[in-house]
């Protein structure tokens, strides 16, 4: 019996875009009783053109290695799980690399150094893989505002990603659309009855003998009650509302338009 998925509520007040990078305590993958529904999504999705990519310049034997790398801690953190379904996927896909997508909850993208070289990504947040793969990490964070800082420490964050760690950071945004992925080429919902809290726990693997990484999102979406469910949580989404910088609103346009509905509603009174 997996457990109940464990949202984290990361909402600060602090809006810069900064390298932090804490380390990780705990297992690197997180398989909970959602397996179920994220397996079926991942199966609807595999097969667009942007959900598995590889750079040009992409190393296949490198690649491989990483996946085997990666397969080996699935195995160390949840062998049972890994038994029946990484090995049973491997059978029916014939790839690697689907199998063990398939195999957990998290997408997986693949960093030679401060490039990415390889994704495997079906629940992307706003953004096109199409668009990401083959680029350094500063221009993969370039239209992110006020994301200076992280850009400049592009060569000392990914050499940390590829040589320490893991590491782990949590992302977050509001939305009325349930569904896990929110590429940018879905309709996009900017008005509903129902609000979300739509989270990323994004952690780091290194592989310094490859001088790569692997980063790991795992996408969660509930509904807004389910993790703002106290006065202080509640006190604390709103004030991150209001000192949203302008540059900020205007990227998040679709967070501005969920927090005003739980304003209409009077979510947080």
């Amino acid at each position: 019996m997996l457990p109940e998925p464990q949202v984290s509520f990361a909402v600060s007040s602090d809006h810069r875009i900064r390298p932090d990078l804490v380390r990780l305590e705990g297992p690197v993958f997180r398989l909970d009783s959602e397996y179920p529904r994220y397996l079926q999504a991942k199966r609807e999705q595999f097969g667009l053109p942007w959900t598995s990519l590889e750079a040009p310049w992409a190393d296949p034997v490198a690649i491989q290695t990483s996946l085997a790398h990666l397969a080996n801690r699935l195995a160390q953190e949840h062998p049972e799980h890994y038994q029946s379904h990484f090995e049973a996927f491997g059978q029916e896909a014939k790839d690697s690399a689907l199998a063990l997508a398939l195999s957990v909850q998290e997408d997986l993208v693949l960093m030679k150094g401060h490039r990415l070289e390889a994704l495997w990504v079906c629940f992307p947040s706003n953004w096109n893989p199409l668009h990401k793969i083959g680029r350094s990490f500063a221009e993969i964070h370039a239209p992110v505002p006020h994301s200076d800082k992280l850009q400049a420490a592009q060569a000392n964050l990914t050499t940390a990603m590829s040589q320490k760690g893991p590491f782990m950071r949590h992302v977050w945004s509001l939305s009325f659309d349930p569904s896990l992925s929110a590429h940018p080429d879905r309709p996009k919902v900017l008005e509903g009855q129902q609000v979300y809290f739509r989270t990323e726990r994004q952690i780091t693997l290194p592989m310094p003998e490859l001088g790569r990484s692997w980063f790991l999102i795992r996408v969660y979406v509930v509904p807004i009650e389910n993790v703002a469910d106290s006065a202080e949580r509640r006190a604390a989404l709103r004030k991150a509302m209001q000192t949203m910088p302008p540059a900020h609103q205007a990227y998040k346009s679709g967070t501005v338009a969920a927090y005003e509905r739980l304003e209409q509603i009077g979510f947080f009174d």
